[in-house]
């Protein structure tokens, strides 16, 4: 009978029901990661302890009444003693830093006659700060490896633990000299780290990593894939101690790992679709174009974990790839991808609504209220921002928010929402843009339930920032009651609209790697999506499109359940990438919008429908 079956057996028969998804035993940080080996890596101790680790090992060998750090005899070299690399170093940051804590797992190769007394004698000056019964201070020492019998284990100090790999042959006083049972985790289990552990191999794990909890003891094991498949899988077992080579990149994985999880409260419920237009070939009288700002096909599965296994988005079956790219980059921004299908023409990055030279560019609003229909552009952001003035403005640099601001003036859309209302106060030749929007008949207002309210044909609408503030943060309803109010506005108008809202935020989760935010942002959006498939099956003559101007934060989806709505996603960047993202299209035309194609190809396809007679 091996360790591992007696560690099952000494506890009697366990209900193993395995584990699911987002259900973790504890909450993990850095301070559960455990750097193996450690005196391998390029910088002994200070890495793992910049990095936050709460467990740092050293393998040490007694020469010469030294304690000596090495793996093999043949690594030993005088530079390389456990007082020079752990002992002086941890003196300083401990006092330094009041607050930390750390276990220090001495790993004795041979000897822990020789080496036990040593240790003593050398980590004497850390005495104030050991860790152990009736004495809470801040740092445990753990002695693993070749450790002495249970027999002889009190003969040593109280502050001096034992780590075991075993859990027969203990009595109750040698048992509480116990800090740490490590198993050897290939000898139970042969795993590569890739892919999730099937049933049986949970059943088979967590029986011994509960029969260590159950007497009252931490559990880590060593031989374990070293990648971010197993230290997730270490942490849905709840094991409690995370191993690793990769300080670095496991501190990151659990630094970030708060930032990386959510759990929807609730599911929203998604509207069911007609399909009675969807795909006809009927004339398409109203246009409504949502952009999902740094939405990729990651974005919208996460949001769809998150709502139990529903999404509006998902409901829309007619599907393509919009191709991002822009004029002088392979990964575009806002402005040049917006720019590319509210124009048709494909520009420098930055640039809002000119070509690479600076010429200006006519939108979709141009063409479609030269069509005679009414047009809205409704963000949940700054009117100056790249996606809503692609679709009015005309400037070489997105910054430049004043000279965007001014381009207004020019614009023949109807309804304009959105905040920034200071870049519409700085004044030309004695007027604001404000002015003179009020001249050409505009209804200026600056309260939302006011906007809500208004009975004006034409508004602009810079609400504060407050009321645009991220819906994490209590935005509210403010996308659907404005989409909402838009299309009440304009339902009744002959020759129809033209609408483009903007999930303009789901951007912002990406650029701060904060899941919660990409997943509140999307299920906002995707809440606009439902009421506009629904205008679109009541009225019958409407053609809805989603989209993205780019992919933002290069999320990979880690782990998710679906039944409980827990997501954990990574992030590779804190910026766009060039991933193409997908458009999906409801009502009639729909189908001109499968396939995969240049974001260009988004405006060819809606000047069209535009144009058709």
């Amino acid at each position: 009978m091996n360790n591992f079956t007696k560690a099952v057996t000494i506890l009697g028969v366990l209900t193993i029901t395995g584990i699911s998804a987002g259900a973790q035993i504890k909450t993990y940080t850095v301070a559960d990661a455990h750097s193996h080996n450690d005196y391998k890596n390029n910088i002994p101790f200070l890495r793992p302890y910049e990095k936050g680790f709460g467990s740092i090992e050293a393998d040490v060998y007694a020469v010469n009444g030294q304690l000596m750090v090495a793996h093999d005899k043949k690594e030993i070299s005088a530079k390389r003693s456990l007082k020079i690399l752990y002992i002086d170093p941890l003196i300083e940051k401990f006092s330094l830093d009041p607050e930390r804590k750390l276990r220090l797992l001495i790993e004795i190769k041979e000897d822990h006659k020789a080496v036990l007394p040593l240790v003593i004698k050398e980590l004497k000056p850390l005495e104030k700060y050991f860790s152990y019964e009736g004495h809470p201070g801040r740092l445990s020492i753990v002695m693993t490896g070749a450790v002495p019998p249970a027999a002889e284990m009190n003969n040593y100090p109280d502050w001096i633990s034992f780590d075991v790999d075993h859990m027969d042959g203990f009595n109750a006083q040698q048992w509480k000299k116990i800090g740490l049972v490590s198993f050897p985790f290939g000898k139970y289990l042969k795993w590569n780290g890739k892919g999730v552990l099937n049933k049986e191999e949970i059943s088979r794990v967590k029986a011994g990593i509960d029969s260590v909890h159950r007497a009252g003891k931490m559990i880590r094991f060593w031989e374990t894939p070293d990648t971010k498949s197993s230290w997730l899988a270490l942490i849905r077992l709840g094991v409690d101690v995370i191993g690793t080579d990769k300080i670095e990149e496991l501190g990151d994985f659990l630094n970030k790992k708060p930032r990386s999880e959510y759990v929807a409260p609730a599911p929203y419920p998604v509207y069911h679709p007609t399909y009675k237009s969807d795909g006809s070939q009927k004339k398409v009288k109203n246009i409504i174009l949502c952009i999902g700002d740094g939405m990729g096909l990651s974005q919208i599965y996460s949001t769809y974990t998150a709502n139990r296994g529903e999404l509006n988005i998902f409901q829309m079956q007619n599907i393509g790839f919009s191709i991002t790219y822009s004029a002088d980059a392979y990964i575009t921004d806002s402005a040049a991808g917006g720019t590319a299908f509210a124009t048709g023409q494909k520009t420098d990055d930055r640039a809002v609504g000119v070509d690479p030279s600076g010429k200006p560019l006519k939108s979709l609003a141009v063409y479609s209220a030269e069509a005679g229909k009414k047009t809205a552009d409704i963000v949940a952001c700054e009117l100056t921002d790249a996606t809503p003035a692609v679709f009015y403005a005309h400037q070489s640099e997105r910054s430049s928010a004043a000279a965007i601001a001014n381009d207004m003036v020019s614009t023949p859309i109807d309804i304009l929402l959105g905040s920034g209302y200071k870049d519409f106060t700085e004044k030309v030749n004695g007027e604001t843009p404000l002015d003179k929007m009020k001249q050409k008949g505009y209804t200026i207002i600056r309260n939302f339930d006011e906007f809500l309210s208004s009975q004006a044909p034409k508004i602009v609408a810079l609400v504060d920032d407050s009321v645009t503030r991220p819906k994490m943060e209590g935005r509210g309803n403010y996308l659907p009651q404005a989409f909402n109010k838009v299309t009440s506005t304009f339902k009744n108008n002959p020759q129809g609209f033209f609408m483009m809202v903007e999930g303009s935020q789901i951007d912002h989760g990406g650029h701060s790697n904060n899941l919660k935010q990409v997943i509140t942002e999307n299920s906002d959006f995707d809440r606009v999506v439902g009421d506009a498939l629904r205008f679109a099956d009541e009225d019958g003559e409407t053609l809805v499109i989603v989209t993205a101007d780019h992919e933002t934060g290069g999320l990979t989806l880690l782990d998710g359940n679906i039944k409980s709505g827990y997501v954990w996603g990574d992030f590779s960047t804190n910026d766009h990438t060039g991933t193409p993202v997908p458009v999906f299209a409801y009502g009639p035309h729909a189908g001109d919008f499968r396939g995969v194609y240049q974001n260009t190809d988004i405006f060819n396809k809606i000047l069209a429908l535009i144009k058709a007679k």
